[in-house]
């Protein structure tokens, strides 16, 4: 682990809290996905559904653990994928490509661009030391949304029904620019992101599940989390806690986010279609 010292304020402080509070249990609904998709067939299908969402876990962070700079990358790009999934309306053509790579890329590399200064010690604590890739993936993408921008005014001005997404990603860019970086992820990974993506989920799997269980699904598989995180936490100790939370909570994140993404946008989105997911 790596020893550089990191010092974050209040207000970011509060940031990773709301990430952990709110905007991590958006996932704890992938056990009742799941059990909607095809493992409530038996219960050998749910352990079995357990056992690998388990593995993929652990093998990210493994994975992070030998390739902390490679790893952040790739994290970076399938969020902004993640993301901006979630956020589109048309589901094919130039205005898809055109809303994932905006949508998603603007919380991702928008912070990189307008924070540059303030996100390269958290890169670094997240790699160990080794943040070249992800800064100069940042420095490609940046540019890259910028343009696609333009390209999503025109198409705005064309199709009514993109403008009030497009004046969303304006009103998010602003606040992204304007607040401290882990402030800004927050904002947008816990009120735009975890809850579209909660209303979306909820409305498709309370059609055939009843509201107590899922809830009490969700609870369980959030206190797990919870109880897994703050293991890890205790059980890592590079002198710095301001370090340790921000590598347990976005390591943490990625690992959960491979097997979350894998499970939504490749399995669940393609079975509910008629939702619009």
């Amino acid at each position: 682990m790596t020893a550089e010292f990191l010092t974050l304020e209040m207000t970011s402080l509060y940031a990773l809290m709301f990430v952990v509070l709110i905007g991590l249990p958006h996932g704890a609904f992938d056990g009742a996905i799941a059990t909607h998709l095809s493992a409530k067939k038996s219960g050998f299908t749910s352990i079995k559904f357990f056992a690998y969402y388990c593995f993929t876990t652990f093998f990210v962070i493994a994975l992070w653990i030998a390739l902390p700079g490679v790893m952040l990358g790739l994290f970076l790009i399938i969020s902004m994928i993640h993301f901006g999934w979630g956020d589109t309306i048309n589901r094919s053509g130039i205005t898809f490509f055109v809303q994932v790579i905006v949508h998603g890329g603007m919380p991702i590399f928008g912070i990189v661009y307008f924070h540059k200064a303030e996100v390269a010690p958290l890169f670094s604590i997240l790699t160990f030391g080794a943040p070249d890739i992800a800064l100069q993936l940042s420095e490609f993408a940046a540019p890259i949304i910028m343009a696609l921008v333009i390209i999503y005014a025109g198409l705005a001005l064309q199709n009514r029904l993109l403008r009030w997404r497009f004046a969303e990603l304006l009103a998010i860019t602003a606040l992204i620019a304007l607040l401290p970086p882990l402030v800004g992820f927050a904002f947008y990974f816990c009120f735009i992101h975890t809850n579209r993506h909660m209303r979306k989920i909820w409305l498709v799997l309370s059609s055939a599940t009843s509201s107590k269980a899922l809830i009490k699904q969700a609870t369980v598989y959030t206190i797990g989390s919870w109880c897994f995180g703050a293991v890890a936490f205790f059980c890592i100790d590079n002198g710095n806690i301001h370090a340790e939370l921000v590598q347990i909570i976005f390591i943490g994140l990625a690992a959960l986010t491979v097997p979350h993404m894998v499970l939504v946008d490749g399995f669940f989105r393609a079975k509910e279609k008629g939702h619009k997911l």
